[in-house]
This record gives C-alpha cells, sequence and structure tokens, in this order.
C-alpha cells in the first residue's frame, strides 16, 4: 500500500480516500471483554482484570490468524484455559496474602 501519490503530496493512511478520518467501530467483543476486565479491577485488582483483557487479545489474534480452522479453535481453547487458571491462582494467591496479613 502506498501512501505517497507523488513526491510532493502525502496521504495519511488513515484517512479515507475522500480526506475524513477513518472511523473504526468497537466490536461487540470488545465492549463485553472491557466491562469484564473492568469488573474484574474493581473485584480482584488490575492484575486481574490485565489477565482478563489480556487473554481477550491473545485469543482475538489467533482467532484473526491464517491458521486451519480447526487449530486456531484448539489455541484459542487451550489459551483460554491457561489465562483461567492464571485468574484462579491470582485469587488464591491473593485471598492466601490477605489471610496471611490478617
Amino acid at each position: 500500500m502506498n501512501t505517497q501519490n507523488n513526491m510532493n503530496e502525502y496521504q495519511d493512511p488513515l484517512n479515507t480516500q475522500n480526506g475524513a478520518p477513518a472511523k473504526k467501530k468497537m466490536s461487540g467483543s470488545t465492549v463485553a471483554a472491557t466491562v469484564v476486565a473492568i469488573a474484574l479491577v474493581f473485584c480482584f485488582g488490575v492484575i486481574g482484570g490485565a489477565i482478563c483483557y489480556g487473554g481477550y487479545w491473545v485469543v482475538r489474534a489467533i482467532a484473526k490468524s491464517r491458521m486451519p480452522l480447526v487449530a486456531r479453535i484448539i489455541l484459542s481453547i487451550v489459551v483460554g484455559l491457561i489465562f483461567l487458571v492464571l485468574l484462579i491462582v491470582f485469587i488464591l494467591f491473593s485471598a492466601g496474602l490477605s489471610a496471611a496479613l490478617n
């Protein structure tokens, strides 16, 4: 994709053909992941929210890759389970740390 029409005129790749800024809509899954991550930040802190939101973006990147469908499904399930286990371990660790400090 060439963003220069000629040597003197530069066209911003973030603008559409008529020069207006390109608008990207947030998908419903991105909104849902953001809401869940915010809820986890209130419940379990920043690390819990980061685990949730990071897991969403990893699975989303896998889903948009050029791998065969079966490989994408299996890898997404494995990554989702890893992030779920990581979240549970974090919750247990913070509960144990809280009990030890009291």
